[in-house]
């Protein structure tokens, strides 16, 4: 399988507004909260998809997924069908691919169980408000605690897909993906981020707010 190509984009940013860390000792899970504003400058944006795909916006079967760790799921990947030709700005780009039934809500299996609710999106002054939860169990359904939790990286990058005929039944291929984060890794936490990440550590956390200063930056 080819390596996914990944570009940083001019003018696409992730960032924090609130958020909060709950507990339900009933059901036996710890949830965040958290709200952020996701901004994508529309004219870097069409330039540097053309320059990959050209005509891209205009295809109506060249397609999109959004990468949102941390925020949400999306099951698959939107084509652009009716849209095509007309999507002139953020907010209908956005619309292909923001409506709740998109997104998984559902549990994984095994171990630190984890589960997505579904985003809840709004455009504000030209950028994309999310809301987003999600839920941590254990799948003996023992007793969790913050400390339990893991680093969650909060990721904000579009796959650009370019579409094949339909009939022969193959599923658009990703050509580029787009991000706020710069290109390269470093190493955080153990883990490998692209730098300039948006993430927080689970495990220091406080049940209540989660301030600015928490969400920590891959350098």
């Amino acid at each position: 399988m080819a390596e996914l190509v990944y570009r940083k984009l001019q003018g696409m940013a992730l960032d924090f507004v609130s958020g909060v860390l709950e507990e339900d000792r009933l059901e036996r899970t710890i949830s965040y909260s958290a709200m952020f504003y996701m901004t994508l400058d529309f004219t870097h944006f069409v330039q540097r998809a053309n320059a990959y795909i050209p005509g891209y916006l205009n295809d109506p079967i060249n397609a999109i997924r959004p990468e949102l760790d941390g925020l949400g799921y999306h099951y698959a990947y939107n084509y652009f069908f009716d849209a095509a030709g007309n999507i002139s700005d953020n907010r209908k780009l956005f619309d292909v691919f923001t409506p709740p039934s998109y997104y998984m809500d559902q549990w994984s299996s095994g171990g630190l169980e984890e589960c997505y609710h579904k985003p809840q999106f709004s455009v504000v002054d030209g950028r994309l408000q999310v809301v987003s939860r999600k839920d941590f169990r254990w799948e003996n359904k023992g007793e969790i605690n913050v400390e339990d939790l893991p680093v969650i990286r909060f990721q904000w990058a579009l796959n650009l897909m370019q579409g094949h005929d339909l009939s022969d039944q193959k599923a658009p291929m990703t050509v580029v993906a787009l991000g706020y984060a710069e290109e390269d890794f470093v190493e955080v936490e153990g883990l490998q981020m692209r730098r300039g990440t948006r993430y927080m550590v689970g495990e220091t956390l406080h049940l209540g707010p989660i301030h600015e200063e928490q969400i920590l930056t891959a350098r």
